[in-house]
């Protein structure tokens, strides 16, 4: 005889740990903002509360990118990762800085500067949100991770997958900001090339279970004119 009510309750844990490992939802931003940040960094506290304030706005994808460099001056940064310092330096080049700083902010891909300046992050948005070239993208949800659909484009482009903490609180204890708790949003905590695009339509499966089960609770893909140009497009997806 079966017991409906432990029947029941067994298929209820299954679709829930089923769930555990689907995206949630997942929605095609207008514009990204990239702040590159240090936990050591005196100026950047003001630049981490400027990107607190963009992620409140739906059409806007803000990822902080904490970097490696200012470790030596004290303080050991807790989320910062040497790719994301790589990235930095390809941006150097292609937006023809002579030099790596922080806070920086790069807009699309395609303009930098102070990330405090509010100012000049207005203007930029102004600029570049929603009008910057792009491309519509189409997706589905699989049983272990998204479908997105590329559709025909004239372009050569790189696809960045970046494994993403939404919040991450933290106390600093030494350094520049010794005694602070800042609480950093967006924190990109690893940054995979997926390939090259060349405009021929495409359909790109993304498995998402290895990401859940690091604790990771979004990701983006960003597609990449030059691998460093324009983002002609990109996707949040929640875990």
């Amino acid at each position: 005889m079966i017991n409906r009510p432990l029947q029941i309750i067994s298929l209820l844990l299954v679709l829930l740990s089923a769930q555990s490992v689907f995206a949630r939802d997942a929605r095609q931003m207008d514009t990204v903002v990239e702040l590159y940040t240090s936990q050591g960094c005196s100026s950047c506290p003001p630049a981490d509360a400027q990107l607190a304030k963009l992620i409140n706005n739906p059409a806007i994808l803000g990822l902080s990118l904490p970097v490696t460099y200012w470790d030596y001056i004290g303080w050991k940064d807790t989320l910062a990762a040497p790719i994301n310092d790589a990235r930095q330096v390809q941006y150097k080049d292609h937006l023809g800085t002579s030099y790596v700083y922080t806070p920086q902010m790069v807009i699309a891909g395609q303009d930098h500067f102070v990330g405090s300046s509010g100012e000049k992050l207005l203007d930029d948005l102004e600029r570049f949100n929603g009008h910057a070239k792009k491309i519509a993208l189409k997706w589905q949800f699989t049983e272990t991770g998204i479908e997105v659909m590329l559709p025909p484009a004239s372009t050569n482009a790189v696809i960045w997958q970046m494994d993403i903490d939404k919040t991450k609180e933290v106390a600093i204890g030494r350094g520049e900001n010794t005694g602070r708790t800042i609480t950093y949003h967006n924190v990109v905590r690893n940054i995979e090339n997926l390939g090259t695009w060349d405009g021929t339509a495409k359909s790109l499966k993304l498995s998402l279970e290895n990401m859940v089960a690091e604790g990771r609770d979004s990701c983006a893909l960003l597609i990449q004119e030059n691998g460093y140009g324009p983002i002609i497009a990109a996707l949040l997806i929640n875990l």
